[in-house]
């Protein structure tokens, strides 16, 4: 069986990363699908720059052990902790970081962090409905601070439950947008980040047009697309079905391509 490390759609195709025979492969999700994934999981395995490891510890029924998360290079661009990549920050000293809003629905604003070229991208594999860039800083020293002063302040989200995104797949766009905006006005008019123009993004476009779909925990049938880790498809009775891809991380899974 395959062992799924991650699932992502930042780049505008569904797309799964997995471990076979020892070895990372990707692959995308399109046309018709057939995955069922097992009850199985095991540690996904830490990544490096460039390099996937498999878990030393062959960890089971846990989605990433606590000593591969610790190894794993994404805490550098999570939460700023780069202990581990000394080189990897004298590198992320010369990236401009942006600090952005991301509005989920009518109601969630998530304060997040990511590499200013990277800003889209983020906004698609999150999901996110709306995303503004609020502030602009040299290298990681500065805007993790900032990210915190920022969530502390106005309540601010620092992470969406894909359970949450599931319940606000249908939500009325002009609330939102206007909910959105007054947030981004509200940081604005506080003072407590450098004078912005807020440019709203909408990333409606970037997703399938899907309503109040079927829950699934497997895949079987033509692949509409992807709101960030959320993946949806159409049975052959034309019923829509979405299924919570972060859920399966850590899981082992066939795949038989239709």
């Amino acid at each position: 069986m395959l062992h799924l490390i991650r699932f992502y759609s930042g780049n505008g195709e569904p797309t799964l990363l997995y471990w076979q025979d020892g070895k990372v492969e990707t692959s995308p999700l399109s046309g018709l699908e057939d995955l069922s994934f097992s009850p199985r999981r095991a540690c996904i395995g830490w990544k490096s720059p460039g390099s996937h490891h498999v878990c030393a510890n062959s960890a089971i029924n846990i989605r990433q052990c606590p000593t591969c998360a610790a190894m794993d290079v994404s805490r550098a661009y999570t939460v700023g902790d780069f202990s581990g990549y000394p080189a990897l920050y004298k590198e992320a000293s010369d990236e401009e970081y942006a600090l952005y809003l991301a509005a989920f629905g009518e109601d969630i604003i998530k304060c997040g962090v990511t590499r200013s070229e990277r800003f889209l991208e983020r906004m698609r594999e999150q999901g996110a409905d709306f995303g503004c860039i609020v502030a602009k800083f040299q290298g990681p020293d500065m805007v993790y601070s900032a990210e915190a002063q920022l969530q502390s302040r106005f309540m601010f989200s620092n992470s969406v439950r894909l359970a949450q995104k599931i319940r606000r797949l249908d939500f009325d766009s002009q609330a939102a947008r206007e909910n959105f905006a007054s947030s981004l006005e509200l940081v604005r008019s506080s003072g407590v980040l450098p004078d912005f123009s807020p440019g709203i993004i909408d990333l409606s476009g970037h997703y399938p047009r899907v309503h109040s779909p079927h829950i699934s925990d497997s895949v079987l049938g033509k692949i509409l697309g992807a709101k960030g880790e959320l993946l949806f498809f159409r049975s052959e009775f034309g019923s829509d079905y979405v299924v919570n891809m972060r859920g399966h991380v850590g899981h082992f899974f066939e795949r038989k391509k239709e």
